[in-house]
């Protein structure tokens, strides 16, 4: 997936309207997918972003990246691949977009209405507690070692496969979806 820029995605024009880097972009699109079955490639930045206005290239990117998305996340073979720094940045580089795709995918449940409220089964509750718990791992908390990294690997994974976990609960294919598809 290409990095994409936006404005709050840029450091020196964060305002705290949506996500601020692709991995967070990414997870909140998600978050999103989960909850809203009638989300529209064409304006579900409207619901992630409450003051941007895409240009048509920008529009054309978030089209795009909504379509890859939706299709990894229906997907048999779970190809979902999530937008994290590449493996040879550093750990707490890693780290860092890890911790933004949590607090993404979040952001995105949130604002597309999941509360303490929603019928969840205790799987899915608990996935979301650990995405929370994850979403506030720091730097300081790294040793770089071996460990670290088979964790940073097994924590990656464990996300990935839960929100497939989330999305299936949340946004299940029925018989006649799963007939009209074939």
């Amino acid at each position: 997936m290409s990095e994409l820029y936006f404005p709050s995605t840029s450091p020196d024009e964060s305002n705290d309207d949506g996500p601020s880097s692709a991995a967070e972009l990414q997870a909140a699109l998600c978050g999103l997918l989960c909850m809203d079955s009638e989300a529209n490639r064409a304006n579900w930045h409207k619901k992630i972003f409450v003051h941007y206005a895409p240009s048509e290239d920008d529009l054309l990117d978030l089209t795009i990246l909504f379509d890859d998305t939706i299709q990894a996340l229906n997907s048999l073979d779970f190809d979902l691949k999530l937008d994290l720094a590449d493996d040879n940045a550093s750990l707490p580089s890693r780290l860092a977009s890890m911790t933004n795709w949590c607090q993404g995918l979040i952001f995105g449940l949130g604002v597309s209405g999941l509360t303490d409220e929603t019928d969840l089964s205790a799987e899915s509750k608990e996935y979301i507690a650990d995405v929370i718990n994850i979403s506030q791992i720091r730097e300081a908390d790294l040793d770089e070692s071996e460990e670290d990294e088979s964790n940073f690997e097994e924590l990656v994974e464990y996300l990935r496969m839960g929100l497939f976990l989330l999305h299936g609960e949340l946004q299940p294919v029925t018989q006649q979806e799963d007939i009209t598809e074939h």
